[in-house]
């Protein structure tokens, strides 16, 4: 804050579909949790949405209504765009998502606007051309800041940043109702009755878009696995997507019962703690939110050994993580955590609830971000600088 005056932070997203996904939700806690009578944020969103459009952002906006990054329209209209922040004060850029983090940093780097950029995932999406770009741009980038120390390690490596140019700040989420959990068997049972669910039995979650990468496939046939050793077993999927594919392999799988689809909810954190288990089958993740909301729901966690997953789940502490793809792994670690000998699940979920409060708490995201952001707004001079961040 200058003579009382907030300072003015750009925020630029490809598109903003959803404040549930991953992404997004990071950005909606960042954008309300600031500081107000520090910072001022804007967003600045390249592809409109429904989300956008019925005014679901919490602070002013503009829709660009282009992102095509070989196009000299969308580039001139940036340009513009940017002359008119850096006259209104702007005096940051942080950027989410591929295609702004292309035409942004040299756009910012030509009016005197340093720009950040967070990478939240193990670069699925990278292409040959994409990287070509993304290597050139990078020349303009102020800092970036990765999800995970994975995260950071495979955007080292593709974007050629170095060391001292990434930076991990883990994502953080409000507090969960922590004094009222774990909740008894008894407490369960309505939860589920509610939800349409069995009210008895083993209940293993998977909360993610029904898509291939996210490997949903895998966690239905484990559950046909464990029929027999655990009868009253059973998957329910969070997330919205083409179900008749999953509902096709349950049937053929002989566990359609047992496999119930609940589609996109927005009450997560409402379900979880009626669960046994949290499932991630991912086969790329760069750092999952549903897994520490099960851990701040005190669920045992099985998760694919695949990007941030070793580092969310500490493995026969916090849960189990295994192969991708490697399906016995999988049923092995959920019958442990379905028969749960010894009390291991609880003892699990409750290590997990204490590292997630730990390592995941809002505030600590919000104050390294602040950090962050002191250590490029009110010294910077308007020269372009890739300076480290401290």
């Amino acid at each position: 804050m200058e003579n009382g005056i907030p300072k003015k932070i750009l925020y630029v997203i490809d598109c903003f579909e959803s404040p549930y996904a991953g992404t997004e939700g990071q950005l909606m806690q960042l954008i309300k949790n600031l500081p107000p009578d520090r910072f001022e944020p804007e967003v600045l969103v390249l592809r409109n949405s429904k989300f956008v459009s019925e005014g679901g952002l919490p602070c002013s906006f503009t829709v660009l209504g282009r992102s095509k990054v070989l196009s000299p329209v969308t580039w001139v209209s940036l340009f513009r765009y940017a002359l008119r922040k850096r006259a209104e004060g702007y005096r940051l850029c942080h950027v989410f998502f591929n295609d702004s983090s292309i035409l942004l940093p040299p756009i910012m780097a030509f009016v005197g606007i340093p720009t950040l950029i967070s990478r939240r995932d193990m670069g699925f999406w990278y292409t040959p051309g994409y990287l070509r770009l993304l290597r050139k741009t990078r020349h303009f980038v102020s800092h970036v800041i990765a999800n995970s120390e994975a995260v950071k390690g495979i955007t080292i490596e593709k974007e050629h940043f170095s060391q001292d140019e990434v930076s991990v700040i883990y994502n953080g989420y409000p507090a969960g109702k922590s004094p009222s959990y774990p909740l008894s068997e008894a407490e369960k049972k309505p939860r589920r009755e509610q939800l349409g669910l069995p009210a008895e039995g083993r209940f293993a979650i998977l909360v993610a878009n029904l898509r291939e990468i996210k490997r949903i496939g895998d966690a239905i046939i484990a559950l046909s696995a464990l029929s027999d050793s655990v009868s009253n077993a059973h998957l329910v999927l969070v997330g919205a997507g083409e179900q008749s594919t999953y509902r096709e392999l349950a049937q053929r799988m002989g566990v359609s019962e047992c496999v119930h689809f609940l589609g996109a909810r927005s009450d997560v954190k409402e379900i979880l703690p009626a669960m046994d288990v949290g499932l991630s089958c991912s086969e790329s993740e760069g750092y999952s939110n549903a897994i520490v909301e099960y851990m701040q729901a005190r669920l045992p966690v099985v998760a694919s050994n695949v990007g941030g997953n070793a580092e969310a789940v500490v493995h026969g502490k916090t849960g189990y993580v295994y192969p991708s793809g490697d399906v016995d792994s999988l049923v092995s670690y959920l019958g442990k955590l379905f028969s749960d000998e010894g009390g291991i699940s609880a003892e699990m979920g409750q290590a997990g609830f204490h590292l997630a409060c730990k390592r995941h708490a809002l505030n600590t995201m919000i104050e390294a971000h602040v950090r962050l952001y002191d250590s490029y707004i009110g010294c910077y001079d308007g020269a372009f600088s890739s300076r480290e961040a401290k």
